[in-house]
């Protein structure tokens, strides 16, 4: 699925602000020791949603309501390697104010390298999809300074270590360039607490989408003493894209256990999105005694190397590390008609047909770590569910998992297919489960991969079901160009399907039913779909979530072929 995650209303406030009585703030920050200009400085009103970041002269302004100056608050002005200068507001009225910032003394760790102790880790999210994306930027349209915006999560991290480099997938950028700060803070109660960097560690985004690499050897950041760090990016500078909206998103799942920390000004509430993950991580050299254990980091690290990652595809991110072009390949694919619309398939290698089904608002190319081990034993065919990827849907009612078992039906009938593998994934798992109860002789083995009867707490993590309802309400009431079937498809999701377990007695051919330990999909509730199936086989991927064929596709693939590979 292909989400975006309001933040909190930054543009609407502030229009609110600048149409009522405001006083202008005006200044310009300097070392206090050299004269010379702090560049991205923050400046920020206490406890509000007030404030914004100087340029790189050191200059900045902003506007604060009448309401608030009367009450002749406090203004702090902050930088990363500065002393915090609090001063009231009253002096930034002044004609040309100069604000002046106290370096801190930088104090270097010292690290004791021990031979043979030190391995290289990743704390964080290194796998991306688009089942969710997380903006920064205000909706287009919206007059709004997003300046000093951050966005973060909280990351495991090894309580010894030297980092290496921060890693962030952009969902989609549509400006010309954008100007970040990484912080990294302590964390109480969930929430960032103290700064931990005594360095301004900044980086431009001019990328459309795509991992974006930071590299930290040059900083020297030695931590110690934190199991948990939280992680932001700071939004310092942006500049603006000839004829393009103004838009910039990090991709991020919705993981129990897990939110999505954002504050709209640096002196602003940490505010939590919950549930969501942000797609970044550190790698770090670890300093830990061999005998120690290291704490569980499944859910966090690949499974074998960095060589593994690769992007789902979708309308936000499109072949992403994807050197097959897995969705996009002109060689192979294809196009048949169905009634209201067209599917677009692929098909690779040789051997008993094998149906790919990807999930809700995902396409051909989730399947890009599955597609070449699959084809060098099956015929793969890889299908773009109808209003998904390539495929068209010039339909205007509900979307159903009966319409696109149909689908399949109709292509299966024009391949001449008579029986085919399926492996279905998310809203695929739904949609090879309706196929098989409708036309059980076209099914010869399911692998159906985070599936589930029905749309309820009982099924469903109760946060993402809260989510998926939010996000339906935005859509409706505002729709976005280029995404024509978005309430569509989250509608589905919070209304179908509607089976139920004495149905699955019905389909007779041997099921893999498989998950993550952290899906989204509730454990017992596929567990009970296994045993509700008369041939049903259940596999669950420790520390995965939702993405493990993302995510642990090692894992994913062995038991996915040993299971088709049954006698």
């Amino acid at each position: 699925m292909f989400l975006r995650l309001p933040l909190v209303l930054a543009g609407l406030l502030l229009a609110l602000h600048t149409s009522a009585q405001t006083t202008l703030l005006r200044g310009a920050v300097l070392d206090g020791q050299t004269n010379a200009p702090v560049p991205f400085a923050s400046v920020g009103v206490p406890r509000q949603a007030l404030g914004t970041v100087a340029d790189a002269e050191g200059r900045f302004q902003f506007r604060v309501p009448d309401s608030v100056a009367a009450r002749a608050p406090r203004v702090l002005v902050s930088c990363v390697g500065y002393q915090t200068a609090d001063l009231p507001l009253t002096d930034l009225q002044a004609a040309a104010p100069v604000v002046r910032l106290a370096p801190l003394a930088r104090q270097l760790a010292s690290v004791t390298v021990r031979a043979g102790k030190q391995r290289v880790q990743t704390f964080g999210r290194t796998a991306g999809s688009t089942f969710m994306t997380s903006r920064l930027y205000t909706e287009p349209g919206l007059v709004s300074d997003e300046l000093a915006k951050e966005q973060g999560t909280l990351v495991p991290l090894a309580s010894d270590c030297h980092l290496r480099d921060f890693n962030m997938l952009v969902a989609f950028n549509r400006f010309k360039c954008v100007t970040f700060r990484l912080n990294l803070y302590s964390v109480k109660n969930n929430l960032p607490d103290q700064p931990l960097l005594t360095q301004d560690v900044r980086f431009t985004v001019q990328q459309p989408r795509g991992w974006v690499k930071v590299d930290l050897e040059p900083y020297q950041l030695y931590l110690r003493g934190h199991r948990e760090v939280a992680v932001t990016v700071q939004w310092l500078h942006s500049e603006a894209a000839e004829g393009q909206a103004k838009a910039f998103g990090i991709a991020a799942v919705p993981q129990p256990g897990h939110s999505i920390l954002t504050r709209d000004k640096s002196q602003a509430q940490w505010q939590q999105t919950k549930p969501g993950y942000l797609s970044l991580y550190l790698t770090a050299d670890v300093y830990r005694p061999a005998k120690t254990a290291q704490p569980a980091a499944a859910d966090y690290a690949l499974p074998d190397s960095l060589r593994y990652l690769q992007q789902l595809q979708g309308p936000a991110l499109t072949e992403l590390d994807n050197p097959e072009h897995y969705g996009s390949n002109t060689a192979t694919g294809n196009t048949i008609a169905v009634p209201g619309g067209l599917l677009y398939y692929e098909r690779y290698g040789r051997g008993t047909p094998l149906l790919l089904l990807h999930g809700n608002g995902q396409s051909i190319a989730a399947f890009q770590q599955q597609i070449s081990a699959l084809a060098r034993h099956f015929e793969v065919i890889a299908v773009d569910t109808r209003a998904h990827g390539r495929s068209v849907d010039y339909t205007t009612t509900p979307l159903t998992y009966d319409l696109f078992a149909e689908d399949i039906r109709q292509l299966l009938d024009s391949l001449h297919l008579p029986q085919v593998d399926v492996l279905g994934w998310s809203d695929g798992g739904n949609t090879a489960l309706k196929l098989a109860l409708a036309h059980p002789a076209r099914v010869r083995r399911l692998a159906i991969m985070g599936a589930n009867l029905f749309p309820t707490p009982e099924a469903i993590e109760p946060d993402f079901l809260a989510l998926l309802r939010r996000q339906l309400r935005e859509a409706e009431h505002h729709p976005e160009a280029g995404q024509p079937h978005r309430a569509r498809l989250i509608r589905l999701l919070l209304q179908e399907p509607q089976l139920a377990f004495r149905d699955m007695a019905a389909i007779k051919v041997p099921v893999l039913v498989m998950a993550g330990e952290k899906d989204v999909i509730l454990e017992k509730h596929t567990r009970a779909l296994a045993r509700s199936l008369p041939q049903g086989q259940l596999r669950i991927f420790p520390g995965a979530t939702h993405y493990a064929p993302q995510e642990v596709p090692g894992l994913f693939n062995e038991a996915v072929l040993m299971f088709l590979r049954q006698p």
